[in-house]
């Protein structure tokens, strides 16, 4: 980066394997399109292993005042792998952001995003959100608010209110403050103790975060269905939740942004034959997966064992000394140079 050209650098992180690709490629294609020509875009993509024809697609993305760079992650924190909890499309890409200030000690705060967005603002306007003081900035889990079952589950499970629980699909995180609270080796230490089944790294960083919040408008996280309590003129990124995804179905609200960006892809027409191949089967899997995410949170909001109930001692593996050992032995790994990078 030319430092005499460019106002500014903006660090951004995404997490992706090959599956997401596609998604990534339209996150970027709408960041770069709403981008300032006065700042210089810095993207990382976390992975533990892309294709040779994906990466080569999503560097197509770039623009002037940007550089991608592949960040792979080596065998060595495969190692950990097992630790990660994991069910439907989450994969262990989705824990990588918990690590990102370990990984990029020369930033004081990193933007992460994830893949299933659509950019509509620039996004050094949320860069330069003021977070002094706080882990991170961020916006509200509005499902949390849609839905009782999931609000319940985070005031009854996460001992969390409804209003103060965020989505970490959007985050921007202070990474000095994250390092010297030790948030990573907390984080691993917490998941040695305690299995959270319903939205696990958000579970996790809600927890860890709790209090140490920046609030950002939801405009900056919407997702796609309708809120008579949010104006459209507020829309700045979209986040295409759970079952409102235009890949998956037609008539998804904000769609339009979508299939626009999709265009500048090598994707268009996979996203488009994705979304018009699925069956009434796979739409009834749809179906089962929210019910089953239902009663899932029903279920451990009643628990009598839950993380709130125990102050999540549930689980706990060993003695203080053996938890000591395990996060040195992980802060290690994530202090390592243990990455190899592809530009």
């Amino acid at each position: 980066m030319d430092k005499k050209k460019y106002k500014q650098e903006i660090p951004i992180c995404f997490a992706t394997d090959d599956n997401y690709v596609p998604f990534l490629a339209v996150a970027l294609a709408s960041l770069f399109d709403n981008a300032s020509k006065e700042n210089f875009y810095k993207v990382f993509v976390l992975t533990s292993h892309l294709t040779e024809e994906n990466m080569n697609s999503i560097k197509k993305q770039a623009v002037e005042n940007s550089s991608i760079e592949f960040v792979q992650l080596s065998k060595e924190l495969d190692k950990v792998q097992n630790m990660f909890h994991l069910r439907d499309y989450y994969s262990k890409e989705t824990y990588y952001r918990i690590f990102i200030p370990n990984l990029f000690p020369q930033y004081q705060k990193v933007l992460y995003l994830d893949c299933d967005i659509t950019v509509l603002a620039d996004v050094s306007e949320l860069y330069n959100t003021q977070i002094h003081g706080y882990y991170v900035a961020a916006a509200q889990e509005e499902v949390m608010q849609t839905f009782d079952v999931f609000g319940n589950y985070v005031e009854q499970a996460d001992g969390i209110n409804r209003k103060e629980y965020f989505n970490a699909g959007i985050l921007l995180i202070n990474c000095r403050r994250w390092r010297n609270k030790l948030i990573a080796e907390r984080f691993v230490d917490l998941l040695n103790r305690y299995k959270f089944r319903v939205v696990q790294d958000e579970d996790y960083l809600n927890v860890l975060c709790k209090t140490n919040v920046k609030k950002i408008s939801l405009g900056w996280n919407k997702t796609s269905y309708k809120n008579d309590d949010f104006d459209d003129k507020d829309l700045k990124i979209i986040h295409w939740k759970i079952n409102w995804r235009p890949w998956k179905y037609k008539d998804v609200l904000y769609e339009e942004y979508f299939w626009k960006y999709a265009k500048m892809t090598d994707f268009y027409d996979k996203l488009i034959q994705m979304r018009d191949s699925r069956t009434d089967e796979d739409k009834k899997k749809d179906e089962l997966l929210m019910e089953n995410l239902s009663r899932m949170a029903q279920e451990d909001a009643d628990d009598p064992n839950n993380y709130y109930r125990t102050g999540g001692k549930k689980g706990l593996f060993g003695s203080i000394f053996t938890t000591i050992l395990t996060i040195i032995k992980f802060r290690k790994i994530i202090n390592a140079t243990i990455f190899r990078r592809k530009k």
